[in-house]
């Protein structure tokens, strides 16, 4: 499943504001509804860019060429009206009190996901940050911000984990990721592998691949070369994301720093 708009963001979000990367994903997204009929060389022009440039440029974000990327804006043209219309639905919307309700969802949402998620997995995955040395954390453009929240509180106990922005970044590490280190995703739709390597194998060595948590309030989803679980209950509309998964990741990170604490107080 490719989501341009999240590529394109989390390309721009990765890279400075004057690259030629960066120019040509923020004159797409501006100009997104013009460009089904734009060749390869009106698009560089746009940009103040090269052709080859935009080649490489379709290429960083995972696209074999320019007219894989058109049918990629094709697609999203005929997908975004729909998206537009229901993104911002939720349950219990009060046209008098839009935001007391919206806040009151994501209380309720952080209430499901309370009664629902299992501590004793979490321990077992603070047990394996502790005994891992390499430790990364990704997730898709919110749920990355997930991940930047865990790294951060994380290195305020002083272990330093890795992670970054730029999805085909992401996707190139897990894939060259071996035994020796734990790999944690956030994906509030537990869709993030199918995203990331449709088609494609996940590992080039799947006899020693990295240790897998995948974080999820997806219930069904169950993919072999993922190792653990943690699962919640969500209702999967805009007041429910991510606010589960920055909890979760705040509960890691408070387990960490408590545990590690303890350790010390016993030397």
């Amino acid at each position: 499943m490719f989501n341009l708009a999240i590529i394109l963001l989390s390309l721009m979000n990765s890279e400075s504001a004057d690259s030629n990367n960066n120019r040509i994903a923020k004159y797409i997204l501006e100009h997104i509804d013009e460009l089904e009929n734009v060749s390869i060389s009106d698009l560089a022009r746009k940009c103040y860019v090269s052709n080859s440039s935009i080649s490489r440029f379709c290429r960083a974000i995972g696209l074999q060429d320019y007219n894989e990327l058109r049918n990629q804006v094709a697609k999203y043209q005929v997908e975004h009206p729909y998206t537009v219309a229901h993104k911002f639905r939720y349950p219990g919307e009060d046209a008098d009190e839009p935001y007391s309700a919206y806040v009151d969802q994501i209380i309720a949402n952080l209430t499901s996901m309370k009664n629902s998620v299992d501590s004793k997995e979490i321990d077992a995955l603070i047990s394996d940050i502790f005994r891992y040395e390499k430790v990364s954390a990704f997730g898709y453009l919110q749920s990355e911000n997930v991940a930047l929240n865990l790294q951060y509180d994380l290195q305020t106990s002083r272990k330093i984990i890795f992670t970054c922005m730029q999805f085909a970044d992401q996707i190139e590490h897990i894939r060259n990721a071996d035994e020796k280190e734990l790999i944690i995703v956030f994906s509030e739709s537990g869709t993030y592998f199918r995203r990331a390597f449709a088609h494609r194998n996940v590992f080039t060595s799947p006899r020693n691949k990295p240790m897998i948590y995948v974080i999820t309030s997806n219930q069904k989803i169950n993919q072999p070369y993922v190792d653990h679980y943690i699962r919640y209950v969500s209702d999967g509309n805009y007041a429910s994301h991510p606010y589960p998964l920055n909890a979760i990741a705040g509960m890691i990170a408070s387990g960490f720093a408590r545990r590690k604490q303890a350790m010390l107080d016993e030397e």
